[in-house]
């Protein structure tokens, strides 16, 4: 099932198991496209600095459940169309009548300024 006609790259993080010499793990980062989703602006805020102006963004993701989407957290980021966006609220999924998960929707926020 398609929301949508937009591609949004989910981008994870992971820690290797093994330590280096500091007791430091290397973290990876993993990209994956899931087509079909609506990427779309919920809330825009502008704050007034004395130098500069800051705006927040808060955008709304729908797509299909599927794993990409469903490992996202708070600690990775989406893109679409260009721009990256910082995940503040994980997926949240949904389900149909018959109990069956049908799509999952994520709150993500982008800043200027």
């Amino acid at each position: 099932m398609t929301f949508g006609g937009q591609t949004v790259t989910v981008v994870t993080f992971t820690l290797s198991d093994e330590e280096d010499n500091l007791g430091v793990r290397a973290e990876t980062t993993s990209d994956v496209d899931v087509p079909g989703c609506r990427f779309r602006p919920l809330s825009f805020a502008e704050t007034a600095q004395t130098e500069f102006d800051v705006s927040t963004q808060i955008w709304k993701c729908t797509a299909p459940p599927v794993a990409a989407i469903l490992a996202a957290d708070e600690k990775g980021y989406l893109r679409c169309d260009g721009a990256t966006y910082s995940i503040v609220a994980g997926p949240q999924l949904f389900t149909d009548m018959s109990g069956q998960p049908f799509k999952v929707t994520i709150l993500a926020q982008k800043h200027d300024g």
